[in-house]
């Protein structure tokens, strides 16, 4: 972009910030009825910008052919939230070719009950205060203003744009899934959303690293005797804590080991590995005492794994490393063991460093913000794998710096928001 367009669009977005802010102001507060009331609303915007609004949902069936929320899809369908998703495209344009700009609709359900108490945005200290505001209402908003700021400045070429605001919790299943099969493929696409690492544009995402999630069942087999003290019998019983303790240990040694095989310098420079374990949670099932045989103990946790590896060949992997576990134990047999594959899975993903969208976006940030962005790597699950995976797109991923995501108190930066549009808007006027 020429460095008169950039200038343009400063000056553009800061004479009207009263607008820009206005509108999130407006969409935070209708966003506190529901999601399908919300999604209207997003719609009835994207029509005053001069785009053809087009709206679908996810039919459960269509999940079987993706890995995330498996468990929950089979146990508790209803727990997870459905709800309509809204596209909108130049009249005319082409389905394929161009730039989608995304941002997710949805919010975790307290922030309803939050937002109701208190609807209005409030403004301290330079910080834009409000349920979901950071996630990610402000994402909606702020890809609205870009296209708003785009219409504006009179560019031309605007066939090429597709914004779509759409599912994006419960690792987006009911939203951008299906906007990939929709849709596209599209070469590029720009995710608006705060960055959780408190970075904001001072950091673009470029990377989702993959992860699955296990749940491993170990049998224990009580000694032999009506004695309640069992402690004594150690060597002749099962405890399924203690396999579980080792269980654990050869899982790490694993980790490690394939850490060292799946080199990725640079998640590496900002994690010190390239896969890495953690069990989060070790139960015990029965109501024993501490002298007594558990009757069975359960492990769970994930292990995330940075691009190329797949998601298919870090499963074989860890089955593999359990089972040489099992084996190493002088009494843990595989008929005591039972693996279960949890809802957080997804495929590990990268987009090109020096492609067009990542460097327009260095170029463009800098100008903004004064100072070089950083790539960051260490994101896990990211919405930015979508496009990626399923288009061969470049995918990244910016936004506003934030705090207290999840909280009543939700914050994202003034001047931050503000330079994400500009930002927004000059990947628009590059990219499209």
């Amino acid at each position: 972009m020429h460095q008169e367009g950039l200038a343009a669009i400063r000056e553009d977005v800061r004479r009207n910030a009263g607008r820009h802010l206005d509108l999130l102001k407006e969409g935070l507060k209708v966003s506190f009825t529901n999601l399908s009331v919300f999604q209207s609303w997003v719609a009835e915007r994207m029509r005053d910008c001069g785009l053809r609004v087009e709206e679908f949902t996810v039919d459960r069936n269509e999940l079987d052919r993706q890995p995330a929320c498996r468990r929950t899809l089979m146990e508790e369908p209803t727990a997870l939230q459905q709800g309509p998703n809204m596209v909108g495209r130049w009249p005319g344009a082409e389905p394929s070719g161009g730039l989608l700009v995304y941002a997710h609709a949805d919010k975790i359900p307290e922030t309803f009950h939050w937002g109701r108490q208190n609807p209005e945005m409030e403004e301290r200290n330079g910080r834009l205060h409000g349920p979901g505001i950071a996630d990610d209402v402000s994402g909606v908003t702020g890809m609205l203003s870009a296209v708003d700021t785009y219409l504006r400045l009179g560019f031309e070429d605007r066939r090429k744009l597709t914004i779509a605001s759409i599912l994006g919790k419960q690792l987006s299943v009911y939203g951008t899934y299906g906007l990939m099969s929709r849709y596209g493929p599209l070469p590029n696409a720009l995710y608006v959303h705060p960055a959780e690492s408190g970075a904001g544009l001072g950091e673009i995402h470029i990377s989702s690293n993959g992860m699955l999630e296990f749940r491993i069942g170990i049998q224990g087999k009580p000694p032999n005797t009506g004695d309640a003290f069992h402690t004594i019998y150690e060597r002749d019983v099962l405890s399924p804590a203690d396999a579980g303790v080792h269980v654990v240990q050869k899982l790490h040694d694993w980790a490690a080991r394939a850490s060292r095989r799946y080199r990725h310098p640079r998640l590496e420079e900002e994690t010190g590995r390239s896969v890495a374990l953690l069990v989060s949670r070790i139960s015990t099932v029965g109501d024993n005492a501490a002298y007594q045989i558990a009757r069975s103990c359960v492990l769970e946790g994930t292990v995330c794994f940075a691009p190329p590896t797949g998601l298919e060949a870090m499963r074989e992997e860890f089955e593999q490393a359990l089972d040489e576990a099992v084996a190493d134990h002088p009494r843990l047999s595989p008929a005591a063991l039972r693996l279960e594959w949890g809802d957080n899975m997804g495929e590990a993903v990268q987009s090109d460093e020096k492609g067009p969208l990542a460097r327009a976006a260095e170029r463009i940030l800098e100008e903004i913000t004064g100072r070089a962005p950083s790539l960051t790597y260490a994101y896990s699950l990211s919405d930015i794998r979508y496009p990626i995976h399923h288009w061969g797109a470049d995918a990244i991923g910016i936004g506003p710096r934030c705090g207290n995501l999840g909280k009543t108190d939700e914050w994202i930066d003034r001047e931050e928001y503000l330079g994400t549009i500009m930002a927004a808007t000059g990947i628009l006027r590059e990219l499209t």
